[in-house]
């Protein structure tokens, strides 16, 4: 069926009070993002489906565990000793049934890790927060504890629960990553790291921990943070949304910062979201059939810097509302594209 046709039989549809042609919405989450085999895990799905008429399905281990028609639906789990040292599972459903159409959608499978009481999962210094396929075919996102959060009493299940906020309440919340967190791993350490120099992981790091693309240290104290120049690893606050949403569109996406201040500006490789030039500013909103006029340089530091973001965006600031605009948009589709 072409694409008119699609839009023709929704308005058709449309008339007679029928649902039809989007997939809604659904998003499942897990709490602890790690578990010890004595532990309960609670999941909840969510859907902001405009629908009054719909089920949602939660599985675990392959196995539907609850089946709700209101959202949000809450299944509390566990413990799940026999797992300890593998992982457990998980997967919502949501179906439509006032909808003549395909008004169905899935979120999952993804993965945890069980470990011991210790947090340590099948002997190794590591284990799955968050995963969805291998390593080879994801981004894979390694999180590390700060020393800083001893220092003030807190513990690895804090950190824990910080890097589920990370998770679910950061990068889950941005609809473009949301889209694409099938593509993404997420990994705890149980190395301790420092959060001094970006972040900076135990220097027995490469030899116990698995391949991965981006290192990221969570600290308990509130400073200004950080990417390092070869965008492998960053710091933020592990309470703090702002720094981790913006170091991580450094480190992890490879985008550029977009203010004018005392930073490292560098135009991306590719689907730029900064120019280094007004020229190669220009030329690129010609190619996408925009007004080249809409370039104008944000900083004159370094050369000088040109864009066309406008506002406070990610690259900016970094609050979860954020917007990634135009042109750092473009770079987050590339990039999933790529993996």
């Amino acid at each position: 069926m072409s694409y008119f046709n699609i839009i023709k039989l929704c308005f058709v549809m449309s008339l007679f009070g029928i649902a039809a042609c989007s997939k809604p919405d659904i998003k499942i989450s897990h709490s602890p993002v790690v578990a010890t085999s004595t532990e309960q895990v609670t999941f909840t799905a969510t859907s902001d489906t405009s629908s009054s008429d719909f089920q949602i399905q939660i599985l675990v281990n392959a196995a539907l565990v609850k089946t709700c028609t209101s959202s949000p639906c809450v299944y509390t789990g566990g413990p799940y000793p026999a797992y300890e040292g593998t992982t457990v599972s998980f997967l919502a459903n949501i179906t439509e049934n006032d909808c003549d159409d395909d008004c169905s959608n899935t979120d999952g499978y993804n993965y945890f890790g069980i470990t011991d009481s210790n947090y340590i999962w099948g002997g190794k210094l590591y284990a799955p927060a968050r995963i969805t396929g291998t390593t080879a075919d994801n981004s894979d996102l390694m999180l590390h504890m700060s020393s800083d959060y001893d220092d003030n009493g807190e513990d690895y299940s804090t950190f824990l629960s910080h890097v589920g906020d990370k998770i679910y309440d950061v990068l889950y919340e941005q609809e473009i990553i949301e889209d694409n967190m099938d593509k993404m791993n997420i990994w705890v350490s149980r190395l301790e790291a420092e959060s001094s120099g970006c972040g900076t992981v135990s220097w027995i790091a490469n030899l116990v921990l698995p391949p991965r693309d981006d290192d990221g240290v969570l600290h308990w104290e509130n400073f200004q943070d950080c990417t390092n120049a070869g965008l492998s690893h960053f710091s933020a606050e592990g309470s703090n949304t702002k720094a981790f949403l913006h170091e991580a569109g450094h480190a992890v996406f490879g985008l550029a910062d977009e203010y004018c201040g005392p930073t490292a500006y560098f135009q991306p490789a590719n689907e730029p979201n900064i120019w280094s030039t007004e020229s190669s500013c220009r030329a690129e909103q010609s190619a996408k059939g925009r007004d080249p006029d809409e370039c104008y340089e944000f900083c004159n530091r370094s050369g000088g810097w040109w864009g066309i973001h406008q506002g406070t965006t990610v690259m900016v600031n970094g609050m979860v509302g954020d917007p990634w605009y135009t042109e750092a948009e473009e770079h987050m589709n590339w990039f999933f594209n790529n993996l």
